[in-house]
């Protein structure tokens, strides 16, 4: 039996509570493996102001990491990490499926099986930026992420669905009726309503690729604090902190520009 645990999901990348999870499983059973998923939560390994985020994280069996998504290497380089490598050997296998036959393919022909130098640009990362390099791009990125939702809280027709643990802010654009209703009652939304939301909110990004001017990702996701409907499935628009290049005034404009396509697509189907 394996557990897992996100340090940083792949759609708000929320960093569950590493510690907790890691203490209720070994309550249980000592042998169950634990395993995280820190592809996105690597980002806070390599600040003292960040990385309390993955406390417990080195009392886990493995944990896996993408430093082409948080170290700025190219795509794709990935490693999984493992604290004791023998206990690997329980799920090894002795399949002769492949170059274990006599006359396998992969014997008699040189370099079948082997693989590029792909540590060789995380490596040269590692050296060329340092730890205080990785760091400073790490709390950058992050802060990028909590003042863009800070810009997010402060517009009247948009809605923040999570607090951001890392780079990413999931959020949508709401009229101004809805916005009235949710001010003073959050979660209050009926099923209709939400639909409508989704409705726009889907519109709006089509219209959005559809012009090429910004990227937002979009994705289905539950509404598990109530912002509109809990446990409602929504479909918001999602920033990224990741271009480090991204200033105060492009989050400013893009939202300007959300605002612009959300009223549009509220005229046309009110």
């Amino acid at each position: 039996m394996a557990v897992v645990a996100y340090a940083g999901d792949s759609r708000t990348q929320t960093v569950e509570n590493l510690r907790a999870v890691h203490d209720v499983v070994r309550e249980e059973d000592p042998d169950i493996w634990l395993h995280a998923d820190a592809c996105w939560g690597l980002i806070c390994a390599f600040s003292e102001r960040t990385r309390t985020r993955l406390a417990g994280i080195e009392h886990y069996d493995s944990v896996t990491v993408d430093p082409h998504k948080v170290m700025a290497v190219p795509y794709s380089l990935s490693a999984l990490l493992v604290r004791n490598p023998v206990r690997l050997r329980a799920i090894s296998s002795h399949s002769d499926l492949i170059m274990q036959e006599d006359f396998a393919f992969g014997q008699v022909t040189p370099f079948v099986g082997t693989k590029g130098w792909l540590s060789l640009k995380l490596w040269m990362a590692m050296r060329a930026r340092g730890r205080a390099g990785l760091a400073a791009s790490a709390e950058h990125r992050i802060g990028l992420a909590r003042r863009f939702a800070e810009i997010l809280e402060a517009h009247p027709r948009m809605v923040r669905l999570h607090e951001p643990d890392l780079t990413a802010v999931a959020f949508l654009y709401v009229p101004d009726d809805v916005a009235r209703v949710l001010a003073e009652a959050p979660g209050a939304l009926d099923e209709a309503a939400v639909a409508r939301i989704n409705g726009i909110n889907r519109r709006l990004h089509a219209r959005l690729l559809a012009e090429g001017r910004w990227h937002l990702h979009q994705f289905s996701l539950p509404d598990d604090l109530g912002r509109l409907r809990r446990k409602a499935i929504l479909y918001p628009l999602r920033f990224m902190a990741t271009n480090s290049r991204v200033t105060e005034q492009h989050m400013e404009d893009v939202l300007a520009y959300v605002d612009r396509l959300g009223c549009a697509q509220h005229e046309e189907h009110p």
